[in-house]
């Protein structure tokens, strides 16, 4: 079997290259391991740990942000969906007017039919 090569990133040797069994940190695995490179001294440690914070920092910042632009965008889109609604609203109240004139013609035809009706009626049988 072949060995990979694998970075370690623990604090104590973080960067660091090792050959490893492909099945590393497995229950299977072989258990070889060689280390790649020489030991780093502490300050490269120090130095590596270090921009692996500011890389955690500069994503968390990033997610952060990508969250607050899209928190913009969705009130800017609940803003719109709000404006729309307002029109709806309005267009609505209109057609509601629209439709109460509607009926009252409505019943004042059917009013004036019934008693037209009526007045045929008894003039038929007048006759």
């Amino acid at each position: 079997m072949v060995a990979w090569r694998w970075t370690a990133w623990t604090d104590g040797n973080p960067g660091r290259r090792f050959y490893g069994c492909p099945l590393y940190n497995q229950d299977e695995a072989c258990g070889f391991f060689a280390w790649h490179d020489n030991e780093l001294g502490e300050r490269a440690n120090t130095v590596i740990k270090e921009l692996l914070d500011d890389i955690d920092k500069l994503y968390d910042e990033n997610c952060n942000l990508r969250r607050a632009k899209h928190g913009q965008r969705l009130g800017e889109e609940i803003d719109a969906i709000y404006s729309e609604l307002r029109k709806l609203k309005r267009k609505n109240e209109l057609y509601d007017r629209e439709l109460r004139k509607g009926k009252n013609k409505f019943k004042v035809a059917m009013t004036l039919l019934y008693f037209t009706c009526v007045w045929l009626c008894v003039l038929y049988l007048k006759m």
